[in-house]
């Protein structure tokens, strides 16, 4: 018997994190300046080897440091 591919409705799955270098373009900083940031409190997370951030938290941390 055949196996049919069950037709499933696409849909947009959205990123819930960002890349070390988006989140320098997000903040429109450096790479070192990032690193400075993240000494000083901003949330980050490592999966794997890779350093990962939030948009929604890297907006708030940002919004408290003012």
């Amino acid at each position: 018997m055949a196996r049919r591919k069950i037709a499933k409705p696409e849909e947009k799955i959205e990123k819930v994190f960002i890349s070390f270098a988006q989140a320098q373009e997000f903040l429109g900083v450096s790479h070192q300046t990032i690193y400075n940031l993240m000494d000083k409190g901003l949330p980050s997370y490592k999966i794997g080897k890779k350093r990962v951030f939030t948009k929604a938290e890297l907006v708030n941390w940002v919004k408290s440091q003012s």
